[in-house]
């Protein structure tokens, strides 16, 4: 290989990292700027001072901590004049398996308008899990718009009134939307919502999902947005993923809305780490910069008929890219057609033949399947080794981003190893049986996930096009000497896969990473000719490629170590029965060093068998010394006899620190309930009926059962409060509170009717 040719590969080979460092710099969370007028501009240093307060400690619904918070920010509103109000119900919801309620508390803020004709709300949710004291999810949102409240009060008044709505219970099944939207004095006025939300501790705030009809909110969002980072592939993606936000049920109110949250740091994500201190301040600053934006720019316009044609839109280079789905289908046909072209061409003019063409497209599926089952292979295996321990009960792994470049890498030695083989296939039939597969994928997404499209589109009709032109000009056997048409090719995969790649890994658990390497594979191989320049720098690259990637996994056993800065998952909890006088210590984990202290035995039970609660898991169980815990009152008002069936009236009281209740009732004998003011008609699906309260209000609750006959029912009533003492305080710190039920005190009683 001559020395001009060395040159050549490294010129298009250091354009190619030049274009990836670029397009991922520009989804990088801002830095506050301390010299910015805070008087005109959010200023994350002044959020973080109310995150201070909101982020103390968990707060979940119906907590004493909970209330605090909401005291917090309805002084904070008062002092900014805009007279908050609470609303306050107790909500209900049937599901297949179990019906569920919680005292819910919203806290809403009018900003007032020049003009009463139109407003727009935007919300984040004020409640915690009870892990962790939700500094990011959602503190960091609440933070954000009470900074912005601060902002736009000391600028000229908006047209549009714009509501500030605190949700509680977001953690326990988006209880305070479905509030706001079924029972809010407010929810007939709002035209537009603008949502905010967290999973993780750092990374860009991203506008990741829509409602329906976005065309006009995404134009608009693109006019405002300061640094913006956005694709209609997440908001695809999250439609059909089993995630759901607040936006979710003004989605399904079918209210126009936008939805934003940072989701990297995943291991802080529902833990004690989910705190200030772990907070990246930039996220912070985005997720305000936004927020800030969105109330200027849509808090002026005019918000009727603002539902127009969906759109497919996407970042390019700190600008955002939209158009409307109408030209997607067209778009497609137009890169079928002009493939067709193109490969009739190239085959006529002898640069690629038929077969040639089929050995390159199995070529391409070999490396995809060879480097899916490497990766899952290798996975497997580390994570049998050292990740399983390191992995959280959210899914996340401390060190994934080490695992994803080993994937990477891994993936991209395997390209070179397999492809190196192949001597007779020449870099024409590589490169458009590429992109007959990206056709195939296009068509694919064109008909069932339209939003992704543009991620095949675009960088297809590009290569097309200049691979048509060269064809035309019968320059076929210069294109791969050529370093800016090389160069020129691989921008706009680079730029488009790259972001999307990493917005990918970010919010994918790591034991799925492995089967994103189709999509690199995939990339690569319509790369190949610019590949290839690698295969000329030496035999030695692939070799070299598992170097480093065994190096870097390496590194990650080496750090496999739970500490006080990487903490793993601990399990315990304290449940003590009144009527049998025992009590038991229960961990849903295989007992760990610290908790064998407690469950000294293998004695293994169900959930369902010790607490009357509809969740199946397998759980461990050691006695434990009976302590004085009481189960609230529960006081029966009346029973009485209806149409053959026993009617049973019972209030639980308020003014306890219990955080839930619950109910089981065995036998498939539950007709229908009334909680508060909901009543509901229990499905005869549910043998065993169960039910879950979050909070009970000050005031107290009544629960009506009707039960089928007038036979003795028995009611098995639990009593959760959080935390117990004793595990909190003695537990090492190299071991963190996560999963269902820990550190609470669980009080179990039953009752016949």
């Amino acid at each position: 290989m001559t020395n001009n040719q060395n040159f050549k590969a490294i010129t298009v080979i250091s354009f190619i990292f030049l274009f990836a460092f670029i397009s991922l710099y520009t989804i990088v969370p801002p830095s506050p700027d301390k010299k910015a007028d805070i008087s005109k501009n959010f200023s994350a240093d002044r959020a973080v001072q109310h995150l201070n307060h909101i982020a103390k400690t968990a707060h979940p619904s119906g907590s004493a901590e909970n209330e605090k918070v909401r005291n917090y920010l309805v002084e904070q509103l008062e002092l900014m004049g805009l007279r908050p109000e609470i609303e306050h119900s107790n909500h209900a919801s049937l599901y297949p398996k179990m019906l569920t309620g919680g005292d819910m508390y919203n806290v809403i803020g009018k900003l007032e308008g020049t003009s009463s004709d139109h407003a727009m709300m935007m919300s984040a949710h004020y409640d915690s899990v009870q892990q962790g004291p939700g500094a990011s999810d959602d503190g960091s949102g609440v933070a954000a718009l009470l900074e912005t409240i601060r902002v736009l009060k000391s600028g000229p008044p908006l047209k549009n009134d714009i509501y500030f709505v605190f949700t509680d219970g977001e953690e326990q099944g988006l209880m305070g939307a479905k509030e706001f939207w079924t029972k809010s004095n407010h929810k007939q006025k709002m035209d537009l919502i603008i949502n905010f939300e967290a999973r993780g501790t750092s990374g860009p705030s991203i506008m990741f999902q829509t409602s329906d009809q976005n065309g006009w909110m995404v134009k608009e969002f693109a006019e405002a947005a300061p640094n913006p980072v956005t694709s209609s592939l997440l908001g695809n993606l999250f439609e059909i993923m089993p995630n759901d936000s607040d936006l979710t049920v003004s989605n399904e109110n079918k209210i126009p809305g936008l939805n934003f949250a940072y989701g990297d740091g995943w291991t802080g994500y529902h833990t004690p780490h989910d705190d200030v201190k772990h907070l990246d301040i930039r996220s912070l600053e985005h997720q305000g910069q936004n927020a800030l934006a969105m109330a200027r720019h849509f808090g002026q316009l005019e918000l009727h008929d603002i539902k127009k044609e969906n759109a497919v839109y996407f970042n390019f280079f700190g600008v955002v890219i939209s158009y409307s789905y109408y030209w997607v289908y067209p778009l497609t046909g137009l890169i079928v057609l002009l493939f067709a072209m193109v490969t009739i061409c190239a085959v006529k003019k002898q640069c690629a033949t038929f077969k040639g063409l089929g050995i390159s497209l199995l070529a391409i599926l070999l490396t995809v399947i060879s480097s899916i089952i490497a990766t899952v292979l290798i996975w497997m295996g580390v994570n049998a080794l050292w990740a399983e321990k390191m992995t959280l009960f959210s899914g996340a792994v401390y060190d994934s981003l080490y695992y994803q470049w080993a994937f990477l890498l891994i993936t991209a030695s395997i390209c070179f190893l397999i492809w190196r083989k192949l001597r007779s296939v020449n870099e024409w039939e590589m490169t458009l049986s590429a992109i007959f597969l990206g056709v195939i994928f296009l068509i694919l997404l064109t008909q069932f996930l339209p939003g992704a499209s543009y991620l095949f589109a675009w960088p297809l009709l590009v290569s097309l096009l200049i691979l048509g032109w060269v064809v035309w000009k019968n320059k076929m056997d210069k294109i791969n000497t050529n370093t800016w048409v090389l160069s020129l090719i691989s921008f706009l995969p680079i730029v488009l896969f790259v972001p999307l790649l990493k917005l990918l890994f970010t919010f994918f658990p790591v034991s799925l990473v492995p089967y994103l390497m189709l999509l690199f594979v995939w990339l690569l191989a319509l790369l190949f000719m610019q590949c290839k320049q690698l295969f000329q720098l030496g035999r030695w690259v692939p070799y070299t490629l598992i170097g480093i990637a065994a190096v870097i996994l390496s590194i990650s056993f080496f750090r496999a170590n739970p500490s006080a800065d990487r903490p793993i998952d601990s399990n315990l909890f304290y449940v003590v029965d009144q009527d049998k006088k025992q009590a038991k210590w229960v961990t849903t984990q295989p007992p760990d060093d610290w908790t064998k202290k407690y469950i000294t035995s293998t004695n293994t039970s169900n959930i369902k068998s010790i607490l009357p609660f509809n969740y199946d898991k397998k759980a461990w169980v050691g006695n434990a010394p009976v302590r004085n815990y009481q189960m609230p009152p529960i006081k029966l008002v009346k029973i009485e006899e209806k149409q053959g069936n026993k009617m049973i009236h019972f209030r639980f009281t308020g003014g306890t620190d219990v955080q839930n209740m619950y109910l089981s009732i065995p036998g498939g004998r539950v007709q229908k309930i009334k909680v508060g003011e909901e009543s509901f008609t229990i499905p005869k699906s549910m043998e065993t009926f169960y039910y879950k309260q979050a909070g009970i209000p000050k005031q107290g609750l009544d629960v009506i059962v009707e039960v089928k006959g007038n036979q003795p029912v028995a009611f098995t009533f639990g009593s959760e409060q959080h935390p117990d003492p004793e595990i909190r305080s003695k537990r090492p710190p190299h071991l963190m509170t996560s999963g269902l039920f820990d550190e609470s005190i669980l009080v179990i009683k039953r009752v016949t009717y």
